[in-house]
């Protein structure tokens, strides 16, 4: 693995649910070993407030999110920056799933790389840390950090519990890809396809792509059935479910709507 690169990423949210949340900042590393070859940060305007459980972890303010470039500008970007190489993150499936809903939303693409996860990985080769949160796995390796819960602080601090995994078993010159993602287990991967709505979903595909509103009937998860004029926005998947962002005329504001609940459109 000498030859190949990797890209610690992290991001910070307005909360802990993709789909209803959203991101407000990325930050990335690309490195091999201690070798840093380039960086990558941005604030995100999500378009809605942050929760203030979140603001108070990751000290991130509607303030300083205002004005900054929406998910829309700043996610192409990053996928240019991810390139070819290889996707670390801590814990994952909560940095993944945020990403590849908003890569689908969009329909852009991604490649299809097992992200490595700081999480898992460690718990195979150091049995005994007395927890597996990036925080406290800093602490157990002495990677000092100056801070916790900003995107490009944490994806340093990811890189480094990487990079004390890899020469835990050996380091770069004797390990191999295959070595690596047998410790990693089962794996996520931001790669998404663009989605195209076939019947009995085709008068939603039209409204998409013109603009127009419709009514349809839809069972939220708890079963109750309403009515709804909607504006479809966008489409996304999110663990395997195709999502539609839409302007609810009812709500007068933005929505997401599971198309496997929506029982008439018309």
């Amino acid at each position: 693995m000498s030859d190949m690169a990797f890209v610690a990423i992290d991001i910070e949210t307005t909360g802990l649910t993709p789909v209803v949340d959203r991101i407000v900042e990325i930050g990335a590393i690309r490195f091999r070993g201690d070798d840093l070859f380039d960086t990558f940060e941005a604030l995100v305007d999500p378009g809605m407030p942050i929760s203030p459980g979140a603001s108070a972890v990751n000290g991130i303010t509607d303030d300083m999110v205002q004005g900054k470039p929406d998910i829309d500008t700043v996610l192409p970007r990053f996928i240019d920056f991810l390139a070819q190489d290889i996707p670390v993150a801590h814990h994952a499936p909560f940095d993944v799933g945020f990403l590849a809903y908003e890569i689908s939303r969009l329909n852009l693409s991604a490649p299809d790389k097992s992200v490595l996860d700081t999480c898992v990985i460690p718990k195979k080769l150091f049995p005994n840390a007395p927890s597996y949160s990036l925080e406290n796995l800093a602490g157990f390796f002495d990677i000092k950090s100056n801070t916790f819960h900003r995107a490009l602080a944490d994806a340093t601090v990811c890189m480094k519990i990487l990079n004390r995994c890899i020469d835990e078993i050996g380091g770069l010159e004797r390990i191999s890809m295959a070595e690596i993602l047998e410790l990693n287990g089962p794996s996520v991967s931001l790669c998404s396809g663009r989605i195209t709505l076939d019947e009995p979903y085709g008068r939603l595909q039209m409204a998409l792509e013109k603009g127009d509103a419709v009514v349809i009937s839809y069972r939220d998860a708890r079963g109750a059935l309403s009515v709804r004029t909607i504006t479809p926005l966008s489409l996304g998947v999110f663990r395997g479910a195709v999502m539609m962002e839409a302007f609810c005329h009812l709500r007068k504001g933005k929505r997401n709507f599971r198309l496997d609940r929506i029982v008439e459109i018309r």
